[in-house]
C-alpha cells in the first residue's frame, strides 16, 4: 500500500492529550490512516512513495464544522434589517400537495454547492442543517439524501438528518402569526428520519451517518423529544441534534409555562447525554437577557456529557451573543463550532468567537483560541461520538487540511498558531484530505467544473429568493423585502 508523506510544515500534532505545533512536523498516511505523526530524523518515521511539501504552511487536522448550513442560506438576506420580515408565511402553504420553492434538481444544485464549499474550506467532516424556513413539519424527502449522494461524490465525511418538528408556523390573512400542532406529521417525520439513518448505514464508503434532529425544542412536544431518545437508544445511542435555547422569547415563553430553567426541563425529560448536542443554548441561568443567576445549568449539561454547538457569526449579524464561551468551557461543558450561515469558514468563526468573548468577559484573556480551535476539531468529533478524527495522532483517520500561511495578507509569522486564527481565512486553505484520499487539490475541488457549479447554485438562487418573496404575506417584491445595502442600478 502507498504511503504519503506531508513533509516541512507546522504540524498541529496531538500529544499527551493535546495539540501542539512541530515545526518542520511530519505526517505519514498509509490508506485512509495516519500511520505516524513527529519529525523526519525520527528513525520511526517510515519511508513514503509520496512526499506532499507543507513549507510555510499549517497541517491541522481536519475542521470538524459541527452545525453548517448545507443548502443555500437565506439568514444572509436579513443581514443589516429585520429578520422577521422577509419570512412571514402564508396559510395557503398549508395546503395539500403545495409544491416546494425550489425543484428536486435545485435541491441537488443546493446540496452540491454546499458540500464543495464546506470542504473548499477545509472543513474534513461536518453535522448538516438545513433551513426550516421554507419547510413545514420535515425536510422534502429528496434534500437529505442529495446532501449523502454530494458528499459520497466528493469525498467529504458527512452527518447527515431528515429534519422533522411537530409545530409549524405561518401568518393569516389579517397579519397574525399562528403556530398549528400535528404529532401524527411529525411521527411520520421521525419515520423517515429513521429511513434515512438506515439509508446511511449502508453507505460502503462509511463515511456518510444519519442522526436524529428534532428541528427545535420549542417546537417539539415532550413526547416526540422522549421518542426521540428512545429511537437514538435502539439505533445505538445514534447522534441527536437540536437548535435550543436559540432566543430570548424562547427563554420567556418557556419560564410563562414552567417553573425552573429550560437546562431542568431537558434533564427531567430525560433529553440529555454524550450522544445529545445542542445547538446555540444561548438563553440559559446566568444570561444577562435572562435576569436569572447561574445556577446549575452549566454544571448539569458538563455532568450529563451533553455537548454545545457555538455559531458565532450568526448570531453577532444579529448582534446577540453567548454569555460566554470560556463560561461554558471552564463549567466542563463539551464545545464545538458550526458555521450556521454562509460561508463554512471555521477559521473565521473562531476567529470572531474568540474576540465576542473578549467584549463579552470584558477581558482580553478570555476567549482563548485554543479553546476555540479544540471546538473546531476535538469538541466536534467527541460530540459525535468519534475519537479518530479531529486530531492528527498515529491510528486517526487521515483527515486534514492544510493552510498556506505564506502570504504577505498574513505577515511575518511569530506564532504560525496565531497566524492561522488571527489572521488567515478559509481561502488559504490548499489541500484538503479526507481518509487519505486529496480531495481538495491547490484550492479546488478535485472533479467538480466548479465554475459550472456556480452557475447552476446563481439560478438556484435567485428561484429560491423569488419564491420567498411570493410566499410573503407583505405582498412586497424581493427587492422590498430584502433591500441592497446600497442602491443598484443596472443598465438600460
Amino acid at each position: 500500500m502507498n504511503r504519503t508523506a506531508i513533509k516541512d510544515g507546522w504540524v498541529i500534532a496531538w500529544i499527551d492529550g493535546q495539540h501542539q505545533v512541530l515545526d518542520g512536523g511530519t505526517v505519514v498516511i498509509e490508506g485512509s490512516n495516519i500511520i505516524f505523526v513527529g519529525f523526519p530524523n525520527d528513525p520511526n518515521c517510515p519511508p513514503a512513495d509520496h512526499i506532499i511539501s507543507a513549507k510555510g504552511k499549517l497541517v491541522s487536522p481536519g475542521l470538524i464544522n459541527l452545525h453548517c448550513i448545507a443548502n443555500l442560506d437565506l439568514q444572509i438576506l436579513n443581514i443589516d434589517q429585520d429578520r422577521q420580515a422577509g419570512y412571514n408565511r402564508p396559510a395557503s402553504i398549508m395546503e395539500p400537495g403545495t409544491p416546494h420553492i425550489l425543484s428536486d434538481a435545485d435541491f441537488r444544485t443546493s446540496a452540491e454547492f454546499s458540500v464543495a464549499a464546506l470542504l473548499k474550506a477545509g472543513n474534513t467532516s461536518f453535522g448538516s442543517v438545513t433551513t426550516g424556513i421554507t419547510k413545514l413539519w420535515e425536510d422534502p424527502v429528496v434534500e437529505p439524501y442529495a446532501l449523502a449522494e454530494a458528499s459520497d461524490a466528493m469525498g467529504a465525511r458527512a452527518w447527515l438528518a431528515h429534519i422533522y418538528q411537530e409545530a409549524c408556523d405561518y401568518m393569516d390573512a389579517d397579519g397574525t402569526p399562528q403556530r398549528v400542532w400535528d404529532r401524527q406529521k411529525a411521527q411520520h417525520g421521525l419515520d423517515n428520519a429513521i429511513s434515512f439513518i438506515k439509508y446511511c448505514e449502508k453507505n460502503e464508503s462509511k463515511r456518510i451517518t444519519g442522526f436524529l434532529f428534532p428541528y427545535q425544542t420549542a417546537r417539539c412536544s415532550d413526547e416526540l423529544l422522549q421518542e426521540t431518545m428512545h429511537q437514538s437508544k435502539l439505533m445505538n445511542s445514534a447522534h441527536v441534534r437540536t437548535h435550543f435555547s436559540q432566543g430570548v422569547g424562547e427563554f420567556q415563553a418557556h419560564r410563562s409555562k414552567r417553573d425552573g430553567s429550560m437546562i431542568d426541563w431537558l434533564q427531567e425529560i430525560g433529553f440529555l447525554g454524550p450522544q445529545v448536542c445542542l445547538t446555540h443554548a444561548i438563553y440559559i441561568a446566568g444570561h444577562s437577557a435572562t435576569g436569572d443567576p447561574e445556577g446549575q445549568d452549566l454544571d448539569i449539561l458538563a455532568k450529563t456529557g451533553t455537548s454545545v454547538c457555538h455559531t458565532p457569526i450568526v448570531y453577532a449579524r444579529g448582534g446577540n451573543k453567548l454569555e460566554s464561551f470560556s463560561r461554558y468551557v471552564k463549567a466542563g461543558v463539551n464545545m464545538g463550532l458550526g458555521c450556521d450561515t454562509f460561508p463554512p469558514d471555521l477559521v473565521e468563526e473562531m476567529r470572531l468567537g474568540s474576540i465576542v468573548n473578549k467584549l463579552a468577559d470584558g477581558d482580553r484573556e478570555a476567549g482563548l483560541a485554543k479553546d476555540f480551535f479544540n471546538a473546531a476539531t476535538v469538541g466536534g468529533a467527541k460530540a459525535l461520538g468519534r475519537e479518530d478524527i479531529g486530531r492528527l495522532e498515529a491510528g486517526c483517520k487521515a483527515d486534514i487540511s492544510i493552510f498556506n500561511l505564506t502570504g504577505l495578507s498574513q505577515g511575518p509569522i511569530d506564532d504560525p498558531m496565531r497566524t492561522f486564527i488571527h489572521f488567515a481565512n478559509r481561502n488559504d486553505c490548499e489541500t484538503v484530505i479526507v481518509d487519505g484520499k486529496v480531495v481538495v487539490d491547490d484550492g479546488h475541488v478535485v472533479g467538480l467544473d466548479e465554475e459550472e457549479l456556480a452557475y447552476r447554485a446563481q439560478g438556484a438562487w435567485e428561484r429560491y429568493k423569488s419564491g420567498m418573496a411570493n410566499w410573503n404575506q407583505l405582498k412586497k417584491s424581493a427587492n422590498e423585502l430584502y433591500k441592497p445595502f446600497l442602491p443598484i442600478i443596472k443598465s438600460s
